[in-house]
Order: structure tokens, then sequence, then C-alpha cells
């Protein structure tokens, strides 16, 4: 529904965060191992509550990992797709790496249901929740953001709260400060 509940766009940053892991990831495939063997952890769970509660609308996130939709199941929107999940060319079947590299179904061969650039289905979904959302929690895009979470920030609707990673800007509580996104005006 435009206008209720929260939407959070996050970065691959923020998983780590929310996790409670430490330094660098890697690549996407090992942040999705790593996020396995955690299971989740005390914010990831609120997060869950507040997607099922409706408090969270949804989650337009910017990683390729596929962490977060694995562990909350529902409300994320991945903007570029997964590495660790694959797709079957053959009957259109999507599953986790971890379940074998064949379809479960057809026994075809499984492909990265990942792509390099936005995916047009996702892009528009993403861009429907941020611009329609009571308001628009942006963290983890990393130093500097990638152009498509900038711009994607400055779209969202007209409270929007950015934040940088903790370990970037300790003193800066949870959500650093808050910024009214403008919407863009022509002349």
């Amino acid at each position: 529904m435009a206008g209720e509940g929260y939407v959070l766009l996050l970065g691959a940053q923020s998983t780590v965060e929310l996790l409670g892991l430490r330094g660098d990831p890697g690549e996407p495939l090992e942040l999705y191992r790593a996020a396995l063997r955690r299971g989740g952890g005390r914010l990831l769970e609120r997060l869950r509550r507040g997607l099922e509660s409706g408090a969270v609308r949804s989650i337009v996130y910017l990683g390729a990992d596929g962490a977060l939709s694995r562990l909350l199941s529902r409300g994320v929107v991945e903007v570029y797709g997964a590495v660790s999940r694959l797709r079957c060319p053959r009957c259109g079947r999507r599953w986790w790496i971890d379940e074998g590299e064949r379809c479960p179904r057809c026994g075809g061969p499984g492909e990265p249901d990942y792509s390099e650039t936005p995916r047009r289905r996702q892009l528009e979904e993403a861009i429907y929740e941020l611009t329609t959302a009571e308001a628009v929690a942006v963290h983890g895009l990393g130093e500097p953001p990638p152009v498509l979470g900038s711009v994607l920030a400055l779209a969202a609707s007209r409270f929007t709260r950015v934040s940088s990673s903790s370990r970037h800007r300790p003193s800066s509580g949870a959500w650093g400060s808050r910024r009214r996104a403008r919407p863009w005006r022509s002349s």
C-alpha cells in the first residue's frame, strides 16, 4: 500500500552488520555462506518481525549475495538478483546453490540468477517501493555509494534517513543524520 510502512534501501555492508560478521565479507558468495553459517542474529530477527507486522514494508537490496532473501524468505527486492541462487534455462525454476547445480525439477543445468545490470522488473518494483513509502532508511551502500544506490536514495520518498556503515562513523549512532531527499524538478 502506498504511503504505509517503511522501506529499507540496503547494501552488502548492511548484511555484514545485521549478522554481526567482522571484516570484509569478500565475494558475494562468501558473504552468503557466512550468513548461512551464522543463521541470523538479534537484528535480523527484529527485521523479520518488522516485515511480518508490516512496519517494514520491504527491503530494496543492492547486494548480490542473496543472504537476506534466503534468511528472511519474503519482502526483499533484489535489484541484481543473487549469485547464490540458480535458475534453470529449460523450465525457469529457481533454487539455492547449496541445493545442487542441477535443476531439481527437470535436471537441467543451473545458471546464476544474477545480472551485472539491474533487472527491469526488480528495478521498477524498487522504484515503486522507494517512492511510495512513508519513510526510507538508507544504510550500508559503501564508500562511495554506487551510482544506482545514490539515485535510488534521491528518488525515494520525501523523508529519507541516510547512514554510513557504523565502522566508518562510530559516533553517529545507529542511523546517522536525517536528510530530506528533494524530488527532481524540470524547468
